[in-house]
């Protein structure tokens, strides 16, 4: 998810991942500043081999592999976007033993 966030960011682009433990679960939103995913298609970015990558760029595994993955461990993962902010939302529960506070 990261590689894909910074993909879209351009030369001047700037990625923010937040990472919290609410009620138990694992937040954690990846927020880029990249060109956005056009409306038409967000809906679709989790499909198997669904890309916005021009031909050779992209596979379209990689968000539909972390979509998987999250949801193998009975997470949510959303995703919002308007050119200049793109965000992934994502909520594993149960993981309050993942995130240690020194």
């Amino acid at each position: 998810m990261i590689d894909t966030a910074i993909f879209a960011l351009g030369e001047n682009g700037k990625l923010t991942i937040k990472i919290s433990n609410v009620n138990n679960d694992l937040k954690v939103n990846i927020i880029d500043n990249g060109s956005g995913i056009p409306q038409d298609v967000i809906s679709r970015v989790f499909d198997p081999f669904f890309t916005t990558k021009k031909v050779g760029e992209g596979t379209g595994y990689g968000l539909d592999l972390a979509s998987r993955f999250i949801k193998r461990h009975n997470g949510i993962i959303k995703a919002t976007s308007v050119p200049g902010r793109t965000e992934f939302s994502i909520s594993i529960p149960g993981t309050r033993k993942l995130i240690k506070r020194n």
